[in-house]
C-alpha cells in the first residue's frame, strides 16, 4: 500500500526557511562579527581630565590576542594621557598570562585594579549565581561597608599576584584598595583603585585626601556604595553580551547584574558601566558571542 505524501503547506514551508535564515544569521554575527567590532563611547564629563580611555573585561587568551592587540592600536591612535582598567584581564587559565604583556604597548599613564577573573573567583554560572546570594548578607553602607562575607575560598590569591605582576611588568600601576593623586595640568585628581568585591577584598582606604576632582576604579557596579566621589568607573557586565529588543539580556534572568550605561548622572557625581572590550564565551565555553551589546572602548574629555 502507497503512503500518501505529506505536503507541507507553502506557507510554512517560508516560515520555517525564514526561521532558519534568522538563526543563522544570528549565530554568524553573534560569534563572527560582533564580538570583534568595538565602538568608541565618548563622554563629555566636566571636570574630569582630558584624554583618558577607560576599559574593561579583556578576558586576553589566545584565541582574541589579535583582537586585542587591534584594541591596543587604536587606544594608541586616541593619544590618551591616562588609561584606565578596572579589571578581568583573563579568561580562566594561567597560559592567559603570558598575553598580558601585549599591554606594554598601551600609551600614557596606566592603571589598573583586578576583577574577579583574575582570582579565578566565581567564573562560570554556578559561581556568578552563588554570589547573588551572598551579596545579600555583604554591606554596602558606607559607615558599616563590609564585603567579607563574599570572601568565600573558592578563588586563587596565587592568581591573583601572578596577574598584578604581569601588569607590572606590562606599566601599569596596580591599585588594591589604595590611591594615587595625580598632576593632571593644573589640577590634582585623586584615583582610588578598589581590589576585587566578588572575592571580598573591597574596603575604601582610609585618609584620602582631598583633590580637585575623585575618580574611583572598582571591577563591580553592584558592590558600589554612596562614597563621595566625582566619577565611578566600573565594568564586569559586558552590558549581558546578548541584548534582544524588547526581551533584554537573557543573563538578568539569572539573577546577574547586565546594566551598562551612565548608573549615576548627577551634576557631580557619576557612574559609568562599561560594556567592556573582550567577551565571555558564552557558546558552551567555545566562541565568545555578543549581539546588540557591542565591545567598547570609553574616551572620556577626548
Amino acid at each position: 500500500m502507497k503512503v500518501p505524501a505529506i505536503k507541507l503547506d507553502p506557507r510554512l514551508k517560508i516560515a520555517f526557511l525564514a526561521i532558519f535564515s534568522l538563526v543563522l544569521f544570528f549565530l554568524f554575527y553573534s560569534i563572527s562579527v560582533e564580538p570583534r567590532s568595538y565602538s568608541i563611547t565618548r563622554l563629555e564629563i566636566e571636570g574630569a581630565p582630558a584624554k583618558v580611555v577607560f576599559l574593561a573585561d579583556l578576558h586576553i587568551r589566545d584565541s582574541n590576542a589579535g583582537y586585542i592587540r587591534s584594541v591596543v592600536e587604536k587606544v594608541n591612535s586616541l593619544d590618551p594621557d591616562i588609561v584606565l582598567i578596572s579589571g578581568d584581564f583573563i579568561l580562566s587559565n594561567a597560559k592567559d598570562l603570558e598575553h598580558i604583556s601585549l599591554l606594554s604597548q598601551l600609551k600614557g599613564r596606566k592603571y589598573a585594579v583586578l576583577g574577579n577573573h583574575d582570582y579565578f573567583s566565581s567564573i562560570n554560572l554556578a559561581g556568578s549565581r552563588m554570589k547573588v546570594g551572598e551579596k545579600r548578607e555583604a554591606n554596602f553602607t558606607v559607615q558599616g561597608y563590609n564585603v567579607s562575607v563574599m570572601d568565600d575560598g573558592l578563588y586563587s590569591q596565587e592568581m591573583g599576584d601572578d596577574v598584578k605582576q604581569r601588569l607590572e611588568e606590562a606599566g601599569f600601576r596596580v591599585l588594591k584598595n589604595e590611591y594615587e593623586v595625580l598632576d593632571v595640568g593644573d589640577k590634582e585628581i585623586l584615583l582610588v583603585g578598589l581590589d576585587d568585591c566578588w572575592a571580598g577584598k573591597t574596603h575604601l582606604p582610609p585618609n584620602l585626601p582631598a583633590a580637585d576632582y575623585s575618580i574611583y576604579l572598582l571591577h563591580e557596579p553592584e558592590c558600589i556604595a554612596d562614597w563621595d566621589y566625582n566619577l565611578m568607573l566600573t565594568g564586569h557586565t559586558h552590558g549581558g553580551q546578548i541584548v534582544f529588543p524588547i526581551i533584554g539580556a537573557p543573563q538578568s534572568l539569572f539573577g546577574m547584574y547586565s546594566f551598562s550605561g551612565m548608573l549615576l548622572d548627577e551634576p557631580n557625581k557619576k557612574s559609568y558601566v562599561t560594556r567592556g572590550v573582550g567577551s565571555y564565551p558564552m557558546l558552551f565555553g567555545i566562541a565568545d558571542m555578543r549581539f546588540n551589546c557591542p565591545p567598547e572602548i570609553v574616551l572620556i574629555n577626548g
